[in-house]
């Protein structure tokens, strides 16, 4: 698909996101904004299957391919978290993250073709990255209750529900990451784990909200507990941005 196109789509998927999260916080305006989310979720199909097909491989690899793909995870987790857990409420919230993301995506190398390295052709490559993924939606939403949280005392307690819901989803999905990416490096370098950056800080953000859900549960700390919600944002910020911003020596920085 022409690169012109391909940025009009992503420029109107992040707009109709935009626009959808302010409809959906107005009750008469809901199903408008149901209908722009559904346009923008289109769109995002769009940019994830052109992404697909111009490399030939599930675009999991540059910074580009996966905040594409992110964005469009919002929305499915969405629906999971809506239908299992009574969390249709958080709706605006799940629209909101996918239009930053394709925000950021408007101004990367739409429409390139990148190099698939060798050591991420391996079957550990789409379930590895996809669980990270799903556990990084879940926990950017809950930091943004979080945030809300503390300015919001009226629905603090809805607010730390869904909170602690996003998590409890969030922490088996970021576990099965760390595994699947342990038993993927022995396999390609010949070791579980070798403290390398990205590894480091995927354990520090793992550790983030391992401490939340025990704080949580611990009438003395819980007052405490989202203080580590918000660092474990800050730790998957780190983990997925800055380590491959900032290189270096990190065997994880492909793209």
């Amino acid at each position: 698909m022409n690169t012109k196109l391909i940025l009009y789509v992503a420029i109107i998927s992040a707009v109709l996101y935009g626009v959808s999260t302010v409809l959906r916080s107005i009750e008469k305006f809901k199903k408008v904004g149901l209908i722009a989310w559904i346009l923008a979720i289109v769109g995002n199909i769009v940019l994830v299957g052109n992404n697909w097909i111009i490399n030939g491989y599930v675009p999991f690899v540059s910074m580009y391919q996966v905040l594409t793909f992110v964005a469009l995870t919002f929305s499915l987790m969405f629906v999971y978290v809506k239908y299992l857990h009574n969390g249709g409420w958080m709706d605006k919230y799940f629209c909101l993250l996918p239009a930053v993301c394709l925000t950021g995506v408007c101004f990367m190398g739409i429409g390139e073709k990148w190099h698939f390295p060798p050591a991420l052709q391996s079957p550990w490559f789409v379930p590895h990255v996809l669980v990270y993924m799903i556990s990084y939606t879940l926990v950017a939403v809950a930091f943004i209750l979080t945030v809300e949280s503390i300015f919001n005392k009226s629905k603090s307690n809805l607010l730390d529900s869904g909170i602690y819901t996003l998590i409890c989803i969030a922490y088996p999905f970021m576990t099965s990451g760390m595994l699947f990416g342990a038993m993927w490096a022995n396999e390609v370098w010949g070791n579980f784990w070798s403290f390398d950056a990205k590894e480091n800080w995927s354990l520090v953000t793992w550790l983030m909200l391992a401490i939340y859900l025990h704080f949580r549960r611990h009438k003395a700390l819980q007052k405490y507990s989202k203080i580590f919600v918000v660092l474990g944002f800050f730790g998957v910020i780190i983990t997925m941005f800055f380590v491959n911003i900032m290189g270096g020596s990190s065997q994880h920085a492909y793209s």
